[in-house]
């Protein structure tokens, strides 16, 4: 393994398989003292706590971390808790001690116990629940009442494992911690390790993780990415900051194994869950807007040596012209053939699809009636939408390319007139055109929802039936129909 320096805290990310946890003990190895918190962890929890000598209790506890493999699972859940009980014994020897040589001992003097700090840290990060760690018991108080420590979820539990094992660790210690974040809710995850830095200053900290939210949550980390692990050797890279490409969604490319296409929409959203139905062979990652998905493609290209992966987008295609797709293409960011997803509801096969799985085919030719009159009504209002396109694009083109006051003077005077021009220019489908040549100009979300009462669906019935059509035996029939609208990305 490269030198790799350690700070005050590590996240490692990779992708399943690519050798984090290997990683993750060879750093063990190379340190001391260090202490690593296996992924693989029995979370048994007894009610009752044996009592063992301070001495005893620590030897068990850390003799049981020499020469464990990296993927065998750690059942030490007891172990970790008899020694809490067993370190506030020995505090409190050494309380009665003092007050036996020097007659007293001040508050401000007195340490507090590693259980008592596991109880502060455990109530900070569980509000809604007490913990009671008393007279060699594990308990737990809620709103209804207090119940036994082996009755808590398996989150509370993790989070006790998790809190005794950082605590108890020797001073200046470096602790290896693999995935802190199961059994545990984002919201707690992040609160838990941010409590447990806090509380174990002397410590450096390095989290193995291939969840996405707990490694951008530490932006003071260092950031390393495992790309592969073969031979006894890693192959890694330390991450930078991106003006471009969050962090983020660095990750998440990285963790993939598949070529990378970069979409609109949101996570779940109606884009986001076609694209991912229809393009199975990448890893389809929403980026929001068409210029999100254009900047996304751009920023990852031009840091090539970052990753190894290849990378394409894919947009709507709204008001653009052939040549501003094939222009687009060529950076590798592609168009669907219709306006906007959502149109791709009413294309005549897909309402075809819809209207024979209900036995209503009479009512194919009544959507596409409603579809052209809505179209009629609002064609205007599309021909400025057309033109406004293009009035925004030629504005950042021509502007984006005056370099002084001359050529301002220049586009001052002509941008007027042009834009009149773009204005007066349109020219959309008649009313009785093909559906489908509709569709390709049409930017109407709500058509969907207007047509579909037709055939006496609400809400977004008509969306969710053909959505559904993709875990069906009409997959391959939905399939089919959109190789026509949605491009081949090579």
């Amino acid at each position: 393994m490269t030198s790799l320096s350690i700070e005050k805290s590590l996240v490692v990310v990779g992708a399943n398989g690519s050798g984090k946890t290997r990683f993750g003990s060879k750093i063990e190895q190379s340190n001391n003292p260090s202490k690593r918190i296996s992924a693989q962890r029995y979370l048994q929890l007894n009610e009752t706590v044996q009592k063992q000598d301070f001495e005893t209790a620590f030897n068990q506890l850390n003799s049981g971390y020499k020469n464990q493999s990296p993927i065998q699972p750690q059942n030490d859940y007891q172990q970790v808790l008899v020694s809490l009980f067993a370190q506030e014994s020995r505090r409190n020897e050494e309380v009665v001690m003092t007050i036996q040589q020097k007659g007293s001992v001040s508050k401000e003097s007195l340490a507090k116990s590693i259980k008592e700090q596991v109880v502060e840290v455990w109530n900070f990060v569980f509000p809604y629940r007490t913990l009671k760690l008393e007279k060699d018991r594990i308990r737990a108080v809620s709103e209804s009442g207090e119940f036994s420590g082996a009755e808590m979820s398996d989150g509370e539990k993790v989070g006790l494992y998790l809190i005794s094992q950082t605590l108890l660790a020797e001073k200046d210690c470096l602790l290896i911690i693999d995935e802190p974040e199961l059994h545990l809710h984002k919201a707690l995850m992040v609160r838990l390790w941010n409590k447990l830095e806090e509380y174990r200053k002397d410590c450096a900290f390095v989290y193995i993780t291939h969840d996405l939210d707990f490694a951008v949550s530490k932006p003071s980390s260092k950031l390393i990415w495992i790309k592969s692990f073969q031979n006894s050797t890693w192959n890694w890279n330390e991450l930078e900051a991106n003006g471009i490409i969050p962090e983020n969604l660095y990750l998440e490319v990285l963790g993939s194994r598949k070529s990378i296409l970069f979409v609109e929409g949101e996570k779940g959203s109606l884009d986001a869950q076609i694209y991912q139905a229809y393009y199975d062979n990448f890893t389809v990652i929403p980026r929001g807007s068409c210029e999100k998905v254009i900047e996304s493609v751009k920023g990852l290209r031009e840091n090539a040596g970052l990753h190894d992966k290849q990378v394409f987008g894919l947009i709507d295609r709204d008001f653009r012209s052939e040549e501003q797709i094939q222009s687009l293409q060529a950076d590798s960011v592609f168009s669907i053939s219709l306006n906007e997803i959502e149109n791709l509801f009413l294309l005549p096969e897909v309402v075809q699809l819809v209207c024979d799985h209900l036995s209503k085919s009479d009512k194919k030719e009544e959507i596409f009636s409603q579809i052209r009159g809505h179209y009629e009504t609002n064609k205007e209002q599309i021909n400025f939408a057309a033109s406004k396109f293009s009035i925004q694009r030629m504005l950042n083109e021509r502007f984006g390319s005056v370099k002084n006051q001359e050529q301002y003077n220049s586009f001052k005077e002509t941008i007027v007139t042009e834009m009149d021009k773009l204005l007066s220019s349109g020219t959309l489908p008649e009313k009785d055109a093909e559906i489908i040549e509709i569709l390709k100009i049409y930017p109407h979300k709500g058509l969907v929802r207007q047509v579909q009462t037709v055939i006496e669906l609400s809400k977004n019935g008509f969306t969710n039936l053909v959505l559904s059509f993709l875990s069906s035996d009409k997959r391959q029939n939905l399939i089919e129909i959109l190789k026509s609208h949605f491009p081949e990305i090579k």
